[in-house]
């Protein structure tokens, strides 16, 4: 199955896809600058994979990325196109236990994501365009300095592009104003040709007359500019045919009236002083000249014109004649390019980058408001300088100067100034640190016409950068490398291989009574204490070792060069350091212990994951073993393989779940006192195997249990169970048959499983009193307080309690006070051999009359005869469950 975005597509998703159009960047080629960007934050959030990515009608594809060999996805796939719908940061911990994702064929399969956190590319138009996300195959969460950071980067990759959108915009500009450039250069030749054409004409006219007839009538018919010609009172003598087209008047009807008619009113007078003026000067034979002025229409409209004009002798008398050509499309182009050219200053103004124009040998011919800003410079003063006068460039140390030369011939796209970071020297004599690009321009013919420097201050990006890479690495609390610098670092030794002793070795510290000290004095205490702990273990250790704090109360210690024997030797070492270390907190002293899991890598064998498993299988292995020990790995090891065997469970639970293989058998529960009444029920769990077979729960339960995926099993079971409850519709056992649910002590300590409970009974309308919940009394003691307050949210409800396996522990009665149950479960190892041991006898006596003292109904488990049963009834226990009253029966 296919994931699909979870709302609908946002309300103004073609404006979103026109913002993410103008930046033209999909299906573009890398960007240094955004492929850095990938990378830091992937470094700072120790992920390995992390990608620029944008969004658009059908897919995701990923401008930058680390870590990933796929450069799309389809979009109804795609984690960040859920990011781009909210608008709003995405952290998905674990993508397989979020119901969005969880089917995702990007988490089912290739590359496996778990982990996914995604910060939207929201443009100053407000419309969310991409990603920047970082992503793992295994679970996380966020640190907040992470988070942070993320943001931070969102936001410099949009003002990376929309530096880049302006920029490609004034390269758009600059080739508009050389294609109204070349259009004017045609249009002036044509002129000049026409013009030399007519001209050359009417030379030869003066030789060969009919020839010139010829040629007076073709220009005159053919020509598409409007010809007038008037005489010296500016009376129209004739007019060409094509002064209809441009003025809407019949030639005819234009002879004989002044010229006035093609002229607006306000600009008659002007030329009528103009005319009077020439014919007063005494010159005579004007020579071709052109102006441009305004021509009225017969409809009224007015219309820009280009007139070329001259005299001649008609017939012995002074005429003159005027060419008239509309220009309408030619002052269009120009507005727009004068307007083109205003919207990109007015955006070189308004941007936070400085940027500076030089010509083709270097003079500054534009600078911006933040250019004069960061240099120091203002524009006045700047423009027509050399750029290396007004951009002074030094390295890092400040006493290196650096300049860049000429671009080569091919650079048309923005390169970096220098590949190395930069200090611009202000002329005031300050510096700061700069990042910048050097984009070539050229002109209509593509020849080199000068550059544009675009730069930017990044003194505190840089400052912010080498803070997070240090806190990438390090834990805040101890000052300790963190666990993704301990990995980097192990990969190193299983790449580099050992360089002196023998083998590496990679030590699992895991405190034992940390809690304690926490629970009792608070984290402030424990976070001391582990303060405290990391010098002491920091000291005990060579100087080329790595001491790391995984997270809680975890350490992790890289051993180079060092044989199994000194690793072992070590970790007993700092094994006995921790146990001799006093901790005193407000005058009170605790001691704690640490368990250690060893292994040993000598080459590339094992793989950077099978080594950090195998150290935290034999760590947690010490652990069971008893705790305060050392546990090394070792190939064929029967106790990791226990372990081992017990995590294949996981992955088979977890398919049984999602496959709904879990069954339900129910047990008897007998009144012991009055046979007649009909029996309730404790409801069991089976799971059925991929081949048919049932499997006791012996073999999966404990897995379950150590690698908390009892409450998932804990909630199903409570949803079969009263969806089966709600199906009872006839029989005499509707409405009576009551059912018993053991609950885990995961579940025990769900704070929403009370809420839960009350969904499923609402939703099939099934009343609480027909659910008895049983939690044994190690779940109940050891988390007390969640216990007590779930057993009062449930009996709230109508529920009953039973505590399990009662008597079992040293301190039950003194506890069954603090838990408000209904019902004592017996123990069955003191049921079994009542008929044989008096002290069994005795003990169930005993439970049986404190519980009639407290009010509370006794159950004896393990009844495996009717001899058993009845001498539980002549102690007056009240109900009995057992292979003697009834074996377990599938629930349906």
């Amino acid at each position: 199955m296919v994931a699909k975005l979870t709302s609908p597509l946002p309300a103004d998703e073609s404006a979103r896809l026109a913002d993410l159009a103008s930046f033209r960047v999909i299906d573009t080629a890398a960007e240094r600058d955004l492929d850095e960007i990938a990378a830091l934050a992937a470094q700072i959030c120790a992920t390995p994979i992390a990608t620029i990515t944008f969004v658009d009608r059908d897919r995701q594809w990923f401008k930058a990325k680390v870590g990933l060999d796929i450069d799309q996805t389809a979009r109804e796939i795609a984690f960040c196109a859920h990011t781009v719908l909210e608008e709003e940061a995405l952290v998905v911990c674990d993508a397989r236990v979020d119901a969005r994702f969880a089917d995702n064929p990007l988490v089912t399969g290739e590359p496996h994501l778990r982990f996914y956190a995604g910060f939207p590319l929201v443009t100053s138009e407000g419309s969310a365009i991409g990603t920047l996300a970082v992503m793992d195959r295994i679970p996380r969460q966020l640190e907040p300095h992470q988070h942070f950071a993320l943001r931070v980067m969102a936001k410099q990759v949009v003002k990376w592009l929309e530096l880049r959108r302006a920029v490609l915009g004034l390269e758009d500009a600059a080739t508009e104003r050389e294609r109204v450039n070349r259009e004017l250069t045609r249009a002036k030749r044509a002129l000049e040709k026409e013009v030399s054409s007519k001209s050359r004409a009417l030379d030869r006219a003066t030789t060969d007359h009919s020839r010139v007839e010829r040629l007076y009538r073709a220009l005159w018919e053919t020509t598409t500019d409007a010809v007038l010609i008037v005489d010296r009172a500016s009376i129209i003598r004739f007019a060409s045919p094509s002064s209809e087209v441009m003025f809407g008047h019949p030639p005819e009807s234009l002879v004989g009236h002044p010229l006035s008619i093609v002229q607006p009113e306000r600009l008659r007078a002007l030329h009528e002083a103009g005319m009077a003026r020439y014919l007063q000067s005494g010159i005579r034979r004007l020579d071709w000249r052109s102006t441009e002025a305004v021509a009225l229409t017969r409809s009224g409209t007015e219309i820009p014109v280009e007139i070329a004009f001259s005299e001649m002798d008609l017939d012995g008398t002074a005429h003159f004649v005027g060419m008239f050509r509309d220009i309408t499309d030619r002052k269009r182009s120009a507005q727009v390019l004068f307007e083109e050219k205003e919207r990109a200053q007015a955006t070189l103004r308004a941007i936070a980058d400085g940027v500076i124009v030089v010509d083709e040998i270097g003079r500054i011919t534009f600078m911006n408001p933040m250019a004069e800003a960061l240099t120091g410079w203002r524009a006045e003063e700047a423009i027509g300088r050399s750029h290396d006068e007004v951009l002074v460039f030094v390295g890092p140390d400040g006493d290196q100067p650096i300049v860049f030369g000429p671009l080569p011939d091919e650079a048309d796209v923005a390169v970096p100034l220098v590949d190395k970071p930069l200090l611009l020297v202000r002329n005031t004599g300050q510096t700061l640190s700069i990042e910048g690009n050097i984009t070539r321009l050229r002109d209509h013919t593509g020849r080199r016409a000068g550059s544009v420097v675009a730069f930017r201050d990044v003194s505190q990006w840089r400052q912010l950068t080498a803070q997070l890479s240090h806190q990438a690495a390090h834990d805040s609390l101890t000052g300790l490398v963190n666990r993704a610098e301990l990995e980097r670092r192990l990969q190193h030794a299983i790449d580099a291989g050992p360089q002196v002793g023998d083998a590496h070795s990679l030590l699992y510290l895991d405190l034992d009574q940390f809690k304690v000290i926490n629970d009792t004095c608070g984290h402030i205490a424990g976070d001391e204490l582990l303060r405290q702990l990391s010098v002491m273990l920091r000291a005990q250790l060579r100087s080329h070792d790595t001491l790391a704090r995984l997270g809680g109360d975890e350490f992790g210690v890289l051993l180079e060069d060092c044989p199994p024997e000194r690793a072992l030797a070590i970790a007993e070492k700092l094994r006995h350091a921790i146990a001799e270390f006093p901790f005193i907190w407000e005058g009170l002293q605790f001691s704690v212990g640490v368990s250690v899991g060893h292994v040993s890598f000598a080459d590339r064998s094992m793989t950077l994951g099978e080594i950090l498993s195998k150290a935290d299988e034999a760590c947690y292995l010490a652990k069971d073993l008893g705790r305060n020990r050392i546990h090394s790995y070792q190939p064929g090891d029967e106790e990791l393989a226990k372990r081992h065997g017990e995590m294949e469970w996981v992955g088979l639970i977890r398919k049984a779940l999602k496959e709904d293989r879990f069954v339900l058998y129910v047990q008897p529960i007998v009144d012991l006192q009055d046979p007649a009444t009909p029996p309730h029920f404790e409801v069991l769990l089976r799971l059925r195997g991929e081949t048919g077979e049932l499997v006791p729960p012996m073999n999966f339960i404990p897995a379950a249990e150590r690698y908390n995926l009892m409450p998932a099993i804990d909630r199903w079971v409570i949803a079969q169970v009263c969806r089966h409850l709600g199906s009872e519709t006839t029989g005499p056992e509707r409405h009576c048959t009551n059912y018993a649910i053991n609950l885990s002590g995961g579940s025990v300590t769900d704070a929403h499983l009370a809420d839960y409970v009350g969904e499923q009974l609402a939703g099939n309308g099934v009343q609480g009193s027909r659910i008895c919940f049983e939690i044994t009394e190690t779940a109940a003691i050891g988390n007390l307080t969640h216990a007590v307050k779930l057993m009062h949210s449930l009996k709230a409800l109508g529920c009953r309690f039973a505590l399990d396996d009662f008597g079992s522990g040293m301190s039950s009665f003194a506890y069954l006070k603090s838990l408000p149950v209904d019902l004592l479960k017996i123990d069955g190892g003191f049921v079994r051999n009542i008929l044989e041991n008096p002290v069994d006898r005795a003990m169930v006596a005993s439970i049986h009359q404190i519980g009639e003292l407290m009010g509370l109904q006794t159950v004896a488990e393990f009844v495996e005869n009717e001899h058993i049963a009845a001498e539980l009834r002549l102690i007056g226990v009240n109900y009995g469950q057992g292979y003697g009253l009834g074996r377990p029966v599938p629930l349906e």
